[in-house]
Order: C-alpha cells, then structure tokens, then sequence
C-alpha cells in the first residue's frame, strides 16, 4: 500500500497533516523539557525522549534522541497499563518510574513520567517523557554501579504504578520518598518536574489536534499510519534474500571481573518479516552489563530503524515487522536480582552492533541497490563514561555525568566517512557538551579535547573518529571516580575490506606539572605535560580517587572502515595527512599512498607501495589486477550466475554457499595487528583471546573482510 493507493474515503493530505502534527508535538514536548530541565545531560547532551501512546501502548509519534528508549518507553507504557488496570485515573495524574525489571527501564537513572491523556471522560492515549536523572541513589553517585552485585545496591527502584503526581498536584508523601533517596534532590525534583511539563505540553497539543479533526477522524488515520509505516518496512525485508544469519558480540568485563560475555544472534529472514533470536547469549552475570528487556527491544529498532526504515515516519507499525525473542534469566533479558545500571550502554550498545552485522549479511545479497547500500562499518557504540562526586572548595555537593562520553564514531557508509564523535547509533540528535558550560557548572578544568586519532577504522571510507580529553580539578581538592569503557577489547568491525575501529579507556595520571606550567603562561598538552605515574584504569571500575594535581584522560572509540583501504583515493589520503586525521606512516603502510613535501600524491610512488601490499598479502605477485577506479565496497565479494566473484578486480571465487573457502586467510592478534595500522585498543592480559581474522583475494590481492573474533578457547 502506497499513498496514492489510500482506502477509499482517506484523503493523503489529511493524512499526512495529522503524521506531522504528531511529530511536531512529541518535539515541541522535547523544547519544553530542555526549558524547565537544570540539568545539563538534558539541556546541554539531549539524553532524554518524549512519545505519545495510544490507549493500549501503541506508539502514535517518537522523538528523534535518543533511540534506544522506544524500547524503555514502550515497554513502560505497557506495563503500567497492566498494573493499574481497574484503578481510577484522571486529568493532571502522572506516574513515576525506573525499574529495568518491572518497569522496562534502560537503567535505572533512565526515569519515565508517563501521562495519562482523557477526551471528556475517555482515556484516549498517554504522553510520556523519559530521562537520565544525575542521580537516583544507590551505592555510586550517579546511578552506575560497576561494584554492584545485584539490582538492590544500584538504586531506589520505582515499579509501575507510582502516582508521582495526582490532578495535577504531587503527591507528597512519594516526593518525600524520592529525594530522601537521592544525593541531588533539588535537581532531581526539578527534572521530574520537568518531564511532567513536557507530558502536560503534548496533552495539550494532542487535544487540540482532536479538537480540530474529530476523535473518529483522528483514529481512523492514526491506525492508517501504522498500516502503511509496516507495509514500507516489509516491502524492504522483502528484497532480502530468505535465509537465517548469524552473529555474535561480545560484552567486556561486567564491573568484577575481566570476562567475555557473548550476545549471540540468528536473524530469520522469510517473506517480508524478520525474527532475531538471540538463544546461546551468555547467561546473566552478577555485574552491571546485564541488559534490560526494554533496553533490548529499543537495542534493535536503534539498527533496524536507519538500515530499512530511514525514511519511515516512526510509529507502532515500523516496530510490528519485526519479532524478538529472549531467553529469560539471560544477559539480554535478565530476572531480578541482576544488577543492570549498564546494561544499556554494554550490552545493549553490543546488541545494535550485532544486528547490523546480521543486516550487512543479508543486505548485500539483495539485488536492490537501495538495500544493497544499506551495508555499513559497525559503529563504535560504547558509551565511556566517567562520573564525579565530590564537595567543591565553597562546599557545595555535586554529581558530574560527563556527556562527552558520547564522542564515539560512526561507521564508515558507501559513500562518505563515517562521522566523527557521532554518538551511539541510538542517539539519534547526539550532542557533547559545550567545554564552558562544564567547567562553569562544575569544578573542572579541561586542558585538551579533540579527535582521537588512534580510533580510526581505516579503510576505502574511513570510519568516525571518536574523542579524547582530559581535565583537572579545579575548585575542589577531590572527588571519587566511577569509570566504564565498553569498547575496550572487543572493538566495533568494518564491512567488506574495511578495518575495524579502535578502542576506549581512561588513564589518571598522577601529580602532574599542570600548576607549573599554567604559572608560566604555557597551554599543557598531551605532549608536555609532565608526570611519573599514568594510571590506567580497569574497563569499569567505582571509587577511583582523584585529586587536585592529576589529570584524568579519557579516549573514545571509532567506527569501523567500508572497503579495503587500497581503494581510498589517494587525494583524500593525501587531505587526511594534512589535516592530521592520519600520519605519514599509517598512509604509506595501511593506504600504500606516498604523500609528498608539499602534501600531494606521489602517483608513481603510490602504485608501486600499492601493489607491493597486494603481493605482500597474497605471498606473490597478483594474477589479476584491481582498477585503479573502483567504488569504496567493491571489495566486498558479490555473487551472479556464476557464483562469487571480487568487483574490485573480477576475480573469481568459487560457487559455494560461502565464499571464504576460497579466500586467503590470515589471522592475528587484534591488538597487535591493529597496533600496525596505528589504532589502539587494549590487549587482553589472560583469558579469551581477541583476534582478527583477515581474508583476502589469492588472484589480486584484495581485502574482502576483517573482522574481529573473540577465540574463548584461550580462556
């Protein structure tokens, strides 16, 4: 069903006014919130998400932030639905909650308002709000618990069906409650109040929107809506080759120990529906990485929605063509007491990387090119956080989330690079905070923050480069750290011949001479600051002390390259040089590109390095050659009549199921090998081995693939 093929009575322009009214209103519910929010993971990084509902918890409009919370949202919505079914609601009632068990919640600090919205006397949808809260009690300040050993230590725990709010007053016993729990309760209560602004501003708009078409009217295009946002998603699953895939990721060390926790996945594809069962995932862990069932569900729609719906209105109808299933009592659908204040941003963020590398798979056996391009490097989703509490030198108390934890790159794409500090695939309006505005709000002093160039995932289009700063302390002597880098090890693949990124972590480095050189009027830098200690901490690790002196050094992960780095334009090889997105060594040896005085190409000089790197790899010199104008994917193979074949060059490879059988495969140490190419993740020092797995053309030496694989056998 198209537009122009509508029911007959249905006009497209109404239709199409009442599908924008909606999204105009879940934003304008955003602007409220940014307005009425003190907190800057709100006003300044936009970690939040507004929605309508319909009265059973189908989703009318989303706002475009924060992706993952589609599945939060959801599934909170639902459940309260569920828990106060028979109970008296009425207009100016709001609901409280942020349990990942009951409530759907990503992670706790994750806190949903939810609405309820009435027509007269009929309850005709829900208007919900949802954002991360500074702090929401529990052992750590600011809601993540990488000491935590179940779900009780993490934080106050509000199930569905708490009235924070009743006929538009609070209610003032569960306001006591709340901030006689939290560390913050001023900010904290005025966050609430905030997502019961944003409710009350949607309520208000989405009445007059009834007002003006008609209750029926409204009904009967909503319902259209979802009708024809399914059909447009199944008619691209439908250009997917029928077939079950399979994935796996791997989640890094669960806040105790320095394990490997697999998500696992088998995408079946027939017809025009899609279900991801993620049976053989590792069972749930006593640490913090275990992830929500609500997280889970917002998890995939963050890779479905770009891959086949992006440009699909969002509603209820893009969610119904997929299904998911989930082993309860697994580290993707937890039971209580599993602690899972991370989740999210591990696990979560692995359960995106893992469906886009199901959906690479199938998409580029399609023989649509619209879905063909839908193939892309795996972005580095991680989120690498760093949280501070302390009492500044006036003693005031105060919690930092730092949201420029968000900087991680994307994916390199079949056109362009991927983009640099792009945010997790989920946040879809990603925004890193303004240096002033941390350092005005709290006792910090930054001291650099720009692109990580060891992150880069090299390739044809290289994929996004993640962050890297750092601060001191500045009006406080100290504070307690809590720290997780999620992409440490295990680092987010390329597609089709493009290397994968690199990865995060966080150094303090101790007693510095940061005093010293402010004093003489110089800029400290990476370079010349001075100290005798670099700390580097655990993956995640709680009630690290910091002190006025030492500097914490953050770096961010980067997304994974498209193609083999030999088919990148040496002109644009050249431009990254000069622009010190890459150094003169990773050129000549990742790109084979000669880069002159003046930063120009050596052509002569270039081919040569090029074909050297070829023969290098195939341990000869090529029988085929590759064209010297070739697309950045194509050296990911692709099959005709006569089976496999490289389109980088023609070569042939082979008839079967599976063309790697007839590939040249090498296989090394991830982090040895992409120390090579000048990119930096952190090697594992016992346990499960990470390695990379290499295959290559054996006529023309092209990189068909590289992907990183964890070899539990080691372990």
């Amino acid at each position: 069903m198209t537009t122009h093929q509508l029911p007959e009575g249905y006009d497209p322009v109404t239709l199409e006014v009442i599908r924008m009214r909606l999204d105009s209103i879940v934003e304008e519910m955003g602007i409220a919130m940014i307005r009425s929010s003190g907190s800057p993971v709100i006003t300044e990084a936009g970690d939040f998400n507004t929605a309508l509902f319909d009265p059973s918890g189908r989703i009318y409009a989303y706002s475009d932030y924060v992706q993952f919370h589609i599945g939060s949202g959801s599934v909170a919505v639902q459940n309260l639905v569920k828990a106060i079914e028979g109970e008296p609601l009425a207009p100016g009632d709001a609901f409280i909650s942020n349990d990942p068990h009951t409530a759907g919640a990503s992670h706790p600090p994750d806190t949903n308002v939810i609405s309820p919205i009435f027509h007269g006397d009929e309850l005709i949808g829900w208007a919900q709000s949802q954002a991360h809260l500074v702090d929401v009690g529990g052992m750590t300040p600011g809601g993540f618990a990488p000491g935590a050993h179940d779900c009780y230590a993490e934080a106050l725990r509000l199930p569905p069906g708490v009235k924070v709010f009743e006929r538009g007053e609070p209610v003032e016993w569960v306001r006591r409650i709340l901030l006689n729990n939290v560390r913050v309760p001023a900010l904290f209560w005025n966050d609430v109040r905030s997502l019961v602004a944003s409710n009350n501003t949607g309520i208000r708009r989405l009445l007059g929107t009834v007002e003006e078409f008609g209750l029926a009217r409204f009904r009967d295009y909503t319902r259209l809506s979802f009708e024809l946002a399914e059909q447009v998603v199944r008619d691209r699953i439908a250009r997917i080759p029928d077939g079950t895939y399979t994935a796996e990721e791997w989640t890094e060390h669960n806040g105790h120990v320095d394990g490997l926790y697999r998500i696992a996945c088998s995408m079946t594809k027939r017809a025009d529906g899609i279900s991801f069962d993620f049976t053989g995932s590792s069972e749930q862990t006593d640490g913090f990485v275990n992830c929500s069932y609500g997280a889970l569900v917002g998890s995939v729609a963050s890779a479905v929605v770009p891959i086949l719906a992006w440009d699909v209105p969002f509603n209820e109808g893009v969610m119904t063509a997929f299904d998911i299933v989930a082993e309860p009592g697994s580290i993707v659908n937890p039971r209580p007491p599993a602690p899972i204040s991370n989740g999210h941003l591990t696990t979560g963020a692995r359960v995106s990387r893992v469906i886009t590398k199901l959906m690479n798979q199938a998409c580029r056996g399609s023989s649509d090119e619209a879905v063909r391009e839908r193939t892309q490097g795996v972005w580095g989703d991680s989120w690498t956080g760093g949280i501070s509490a302390g009492t500044t030198d006036e003693g005031d108390y105060f919690v930092l989330f730092n949201m420029d934890g968000g900087g991680m790159g994307a994916g390199a794409q079949p056109e362009r690079d991927g983009l640099d500090c792009a945010g997790m695939m989920t946040q879809v309006n990603n925004m890193l905070p303004d240096v002033e505005m941390n350092e005005m709000l709290y006792p910090v002093l930054y001291l650099w923050k720009q692109l990580n160039i060891d992150s880069a995932g090299h390739g044809a289009h290289r994929g996004g480069l993640g962050l890297r700063f750092a601060w001191t302390l500045h009006g406080a002597q100290e504070v307690t750290q809590t720290v997780f880098a999620p992409s440490a090890q295990v680092v987010a693949d390329g597609f089709g011949g493009g290397l994968p990124g690199g990865g995060s972590g966080h150094e303090v480095w101790r007693a510095t001479d940061v005093a010293r050189l402010f004093s003489a009027g110089e800029v400290p830098t990476r370079d010349s600051v001075h100290t005798d200690e670099r700390e580097l901490l655990a993956i995640n690790q709680q009630s690290v002390t910091i002190s006025r002196g030492d500097v914490l050094v953050e770096w961010i992960a980067g997304g994974g390259g498209y193609g083999d780095p030999l088919l990148r334009d040496p002109r644009l090889v050249a431009a990254d040089v000069r622009d010190d997105y890459v150094t003169d060594e990773t050129a000549r040896h990742t790109y084979g590109v000669v880069v002159t005085e003046d930063g120009g190409v050596d052509e002569t000089a270039t081919r040569q390095a090029r074909a050297a790197v070829r023969a290098a790899r195939v341990g000869g010199t090529p029988i085929q050659q590759v064209s010297d104008a070739v697309a950045a994917g194509a050296s990911a193979p692709r099959r005709d009549a006569d089976g496999w074949y490289v389109p980088a060059s023609g070569a042939r490879l082979g008839t079967g199921d599976d063309w790697r059988g007839e590939a040249r495969k090498v296989t090394h140490v991830a982090a040895e090998r992409l120390a090579e190419h000048g990119v930096r993740i952190r090697p594992r020092e016992e346990g499960a081995r990470v390695l990379i797995d290499e295959y290559y053309s054996p006529a023309c030496g092209t990189l068909l693939e590289a992907g990183v694989r964890v070899d539990p056998a080691a372990s």
